[in-house]
């Protein structure tokens, strides 16, 4: 039953802040006036970042590293949840303000207890529970970037490379800190695969020294993609020497981690100044950036925690809407040559089969979770 209750929260926010990804994607082709656009830009973020995939990841790791969740630590994540929907709403009616700001504290505040009472209660002394809370010690250097924010605007320099960087800074430990150590914790300990001590140092390392790629943004310095090169470099070769103990008889998996290494692999190449640049420049290929982690590895990696199987059918369909909306990402110019229907229309329509496909698992999953509860009471 208290499965059910955790899972409920993420499983709903991912088709919210899908939603919401679907509304940005029909105003951007012009058929809504006078759009907040920002507004709903945080909004969506927030929600797919903290209600969806970190609250995933989170419930993930209580499972697999401790005895379960206990009762207070099961209150403090309700908390979450409140806070994450009162952002939601805040970020919908008055966009980045007070109520919005006060509602992330909050959220960032009772996380740090939720982590600490996560440590306390994490089994064993292996290398996989220390790639735990090294993910939570990502968590609480993530943080820095966001107590950044005040002072910079205190000191005017809310349009300088640092106000940008900070931001960049909480995103990054986030995005290949807690979730990618988190995500890895978890695949190693299904395949009952421990990391040596020299494996999971250069892996941590590798990922602290990626933010080079985010300085990137604000400075253009070839010391910057060096370490970006290297550090990618060595983070590709670790995880490739795991694919043949992590590649099995599970097709999902498979594919899963061959996504994991072509994350990899495009870091490498996005050391390249010339690649580097290009991202720089082009907001469409952030955004495939962005999707490509998100849509394409951490939602996945959700999805076959699950023991409900996902029919090849929806895999698919998802997979190819997927594609379809990054090639219209990176590759805007030849898609409108060829295409009848005009970039951003065709943009909305291969998010909206995105969008349909996490209503349909995300459904599929709470319709299973259900069942199952419902099972255990008749038990």
């Amino acid at each position: 039953m208290l499965q059910k209750k955790l899972w409920m929260f993420p499983l709903m926010f991912g088709i919210i802040g899908s939603l919401i990804g679907l509304v940005l994607r029909y105003a951007f082709t012009g058929s809504i006036s006078a759009f907040p656009f920002k507004n709903f830009l945080h909004a969506h973020s927030h929600v797919m970042l903290l209600g969806f995939i970190f609250n995933g990841l989170l419930i993930m790791v209580w499972k697999y590293f401790t005895d379960g969740i206990d009762k207070w630590s099961y209150r403090y994540y309700l908390i979450l949840q409140g806070c994450v929907l009162a952002m939601l709403v805040a970020f919908l009616i008055e966009g980045y303000a007070f109520y919005s700001i006060l509602f992330s504290t909050i959220h960032l505040w009772i996380s740090y207890i939720l982590m600490i009472r996560l440590w306390k209660r994490i089994k064993g002394n292996n290398t996989l529970t220390q790639f735990v809370k090294a993910g939570i010690i990502f968590h609480f250097i993530s943080s820095l970037g966001p107590y950044l924010l005040g002072p910079l605007m205190i000191m005017e320099m809310h349009n300088s490379p640092w106000y940008q960087q900070a931001i960049f800074f909480y995103l990054h430990f986030q995005y290949f800190g807690v979730f990618f150590i988190w995500m890895l914790a978890v695949l190693l300990k299904n395949a009952q695969l421990n990391l040596s001590k020299n494996n999971s140092l250069i892996i941590l390392i590798s990922l602290v020294l990626l933010f080079s790629h985010s300085l990137d943004y604000s400075f253009d310095h070839y010391v910057i993609n060096i370490i970006g090169f290297g550090a990618s470099l060595f983070l590709f070769l670790v995880l490739f020497k795991l694919k043949s103990a992590l590649v099995t008889g599970k097709t999902n998996s498979n594919i899963l981690f061959k996504i994991i290494l072509l994350i990899a692999f495009l870091n490498i190449i996005g050391s390249i100044p010339a690649v580097a640049n290009l991202v720089v420049e082009s907001r469409f290929l952030l955004i495939a950036w962005l999707h490509l982690i998100f849509l394409g590895m951490y939602v996945p990696f959700i999805w076959i925690s699950f023991k409900k199987k996902i029919n090849a059918i929806t895999w698919s369909t998802y997979a190819f809407f997927v594609l379809m909306t990054e090639m219209c990402l990176v590759f805007p110019g030849a898609i409108s040559e060829f295409s009848p229907i005009s970039l951003m229309w065709l943009l909305f329509i291969t998010y909206l089969g995105v969008f349909i496909l996490i209503c349909i698992v995300h459904f599929q999953l709470i319709f299973h979770l259900n069942k199952r509860s419902t099972n255990l009471i008749e038990a």
